[in-house]
């Protein structure tokens, strides 16, 4: 879950690779613990400079040990049919991104254990580079830090395996109570207490040693303990919302008959008479009563002030199919999935017209209102006696 934005450095197996800024300060971090404190203790009498680069190669390659850590994770789920949009590394760490859960139990067990057995494997690889190492009378800071990578690694391993959600041990914990129950929601609540107990359990530990006066140590503690219990308090909270969007359809939250625009109709008027007054960042645009397209706010802002009068809005409408669309019965989650970044609405169709519009900024709010009204259940379940489904096409305008 990255904190304050990130950036793109390439793709890794067709996964985009994303550094989060935050990354940067836990990098010098453990730089300087490496270089000033860890490698100083275990190996004395080298110069400032030997330290410095033992303490940048060990940050390097351990950083590339996440990022393999997360890619385990990646293949699996592309293995068994589970969409990973990016991988994230971030000050905690690193993320494989999904976009959607694992379908059955033994597909999330899978997935989430590939992880933990790329860093045991890593371990491995460098305590053997290590024996290696030794045996050709390597210089001993070289040996150093592949014995420092492999305990690193086995760290990380065991680490991740406590049975607290989100951390690998409590997605496994999930996987299986999932399959001995079928619930999924009631292994994501149990497996969440088991973070949040872990959590509290490290801010505990991290404040007992800040009493002690072991300053780094505590903090540390204390951080990723405060991380943990929010990462897994979020993390039910988004579970519990893809589990509700998966029983309303988008035809509930839509806007339906949408306003239309006339491709002739000038830039400047379809500015004052659509974008300025109505709620929708996009319009279908109409030519004899059918469909040629959608023009958003982004392409009519793009248009000089002096060229909109004689600008018609044919001339900034792009294709329909360059739009993501959604059918009104199936699912919100389904339908925002395919939302692009840069897109605001999704077009809404049945049997060939354009019959709503989803916005899916709006989508929290209706969501809510419906909850309040009573129509679905915090779970995600339709109220008893509620047909939260229910759709009556009435369609306004023909589709392409």
């Amino acid at each position: 879950m990255p904190l304050f934005g990130s950036f793109r450095i390439g793709r890794w197996f067709g996964f985009p690779i994303r550094i989060d800024y935050s990354w940067f300060l836990v990098a010098a971090l453990v730089i300087w613990t490496f270089s000033t404190r860890e490698f100083p203790r275990v190996l004395p009498f080298y110069p400032a400079s030997t330290y410095l680069a033992m303490g940048t190669a060990a940050a390097i390659l351990f950083f590339l040990s996440v990022l393999l850590h997360e890619l385990g994770h990646a293949l699996v789920g592309r293995m068994r049919g589970v969409t990973v949009e990016s991988i994230t590394l971030f000050i905690f760490g690193g993320i494989a991104q999904a976009r959607d859960e694992a379908r059955r139990p033994l597909d999330e067990f899978l997935l989430t254990a590939a992880g933990p057995l790329a860093s045991l494997a890593l371990a491995g690889l460098f305590l053997g580079a290590r024996i290696a190492a030794e045996a050709v009378a390597a210089p001993p800071p070289v040996v150093t830090v592949l014995g420092f990578l492999a305990l690193l690694n086995f760290i990380l391993a065991i680490f991740n395996m406590i049975p607290g959600f989100p951390l690998d041990g409590g997605r496994i914990f999930r996987s299986i109570v999932w399959a001995a129950t079928g619930d999924l929601v009631r292994a994501t609540r149990w497996a969440t207490r088991g973070g949040r107990l872990f959590g509290a359990a490290l801010i505990v530990l991290g404040v007992f040693n800040l009493s002690r006066g072991q300053m780094i140590s505590g903090l540390w503690a204390a951080l990723i303990g405060w991380f943990v219990v929010n990462a897994a308090t979020s993390s039910l909270r988004h579970f519990e919302l893809r589990h509700l969007l998966r029983q309303i359809p988008v035809g509930a939250v839509m806007d339906p008959r949408p306003r239309t625009i006339e491709a002739s109709l000038p830039v400047d008027r379809a500015i004052s008479e659509y974008f300025l007054r109505g709620n929708q960042e996009a319009y279908p645009v109409e030519r004899d009563g059918g469909l040629i397209g959608i023009v958003d706010l982004r392409a009519v802002s793009e248009i000089s002030v002096n060229l909109r009068p004689g600008t018609p809005v044919s001339a900034v409408t792009r294709p329909a199919d360059e739009f993501p669309a959604a059918s009104p019965d199936e699912a919100l989650v389904e339908a925002l999935s395919r939302a692009q970044a840069g897109v605001s609405s999704l077009l809404v169709t049945h049997n060939g017209y354009v019959v709503g519009v989803l916005d899916p900024r709006e989508v929290a709010v209706r969501v809510r209102r419906m909850q309040r009204l009573g129509l679905v259940s915090p779970g995600g379940a339709a109220a008893p006696g509620d047909q939260v489904g229910t759709y009556v096409p009435s369609p306004p305008a023909k589709s392409a």
